[in-house]
């Protein structure tokens, strides 16, 4: 007796199993499962509608493509806050191998204020994800002062244009790059100079290949010349110039 109830109710089991199906297919079937295929039937209709519209505008289509480009390469070189360290301790150490007198006044003034902040931890670095911003605050991030933790003093960011250090974008650093365009040039020594001589004009194509060939015919050996063959050829013009002056004479008494 016990033996045919358990055999029935291993039947039931197996027909309720059979009727429900495996449980790939009752997940497929439950409200996860509909709503995952619709968002999936959406991507894929939404795909389709883009190909074809690329290929009906191609040339609205190549420029989406390149601005999506454009912004891929800018967030994949956009530089971040260690290379802007980076730079700025290699562009300082550029500037102290320098004498204080061939120095670019602005370039070491702005190395020196950076330096200065850096030092002191005001530097902060934003990314925007294409870009990043270098600015700097009036405390340090670790101190404890009250004006540097209370949130309602603190700085706004509508000051953050006057606050704004450096832009780097396409993997360099702009500002930094600007100020310290010919760093090893002091302006102060030019500054009394007549405007003429301060504007200085590229040299043309065949100065420059002049000044090339004269200064490869300075490395060339002098080569001087036998002063007996000097003094024989003056002395043939003497003479020359002798007898010139004799036939002359001669001329002169026989017309006379």
């Amino acid at each position: 007796m016990a033996a045919s109830c358990l055999l029935k109710r291993w039947c039931s089991t197996a027909a309720t199993e059979t009727t429900k199906g495996t449980r790939w297919q009752r997940l497929v079937n439950s409200r996860a499962g509909v709503w995952c295929r619709s968002l999936l039937g959406d991507y894929k209709e939404a795909c389709r509608e883009a190909v074809l519209g690329a290929r009906e505008r191609p040339l609205k289509a190549s420029v989406y493509f390149g601005l999506l480009g454009g912004m891929y390469a800018c967030y994949y070189t956009n530089p971040d806050d260690a290379s802007f360290e980076t730079s700025l301790l290699e562009t300082s150490n550029r500037l102290a191998l320098l004498s204080p007198w061939i120095r670019s006044g602005t370039s070491d003034g702005h190395i020196q204020t950076l330096v200065k902040l850096r030092n002191e931890g005001r530097l902060r670095y934003a990314s925007l994800g294409v870009a990043s911003l270098t600015y700097f605050t009036d405390y340090d991030s670790e101190s404890s002062l009250y004006e540097a933790r209370c949130s309602a003093i603190s700085v706004p960011w509508s000051e953050l244009p006057k606050r704004l250090l450096d832009v780097g974008f396409a993997g360099r650093w702009w500002m930094l790059d600007r100020k310290m365009k010919d760093f090893d040039i002091n302006e102060e020594e030019f500054k009394h100079l007549p405007p003429a001589l301060v504007a200085t004009v590229p040299p043309s194509p065949q100065i420059t290949e002049k000044n090339e060939q004269l200064h490869q015919e300075s490395w060339k050996a002098v080569v001087m010349e036998d002063e007996s063959s000097e003094l024989d050829a003056i002395q043939k013009d003497m003479d020359t110039s002798v007898k010139g002056i004799e036939s002359n004479t001669i001329h002169k008494a026989q017309t006379s």
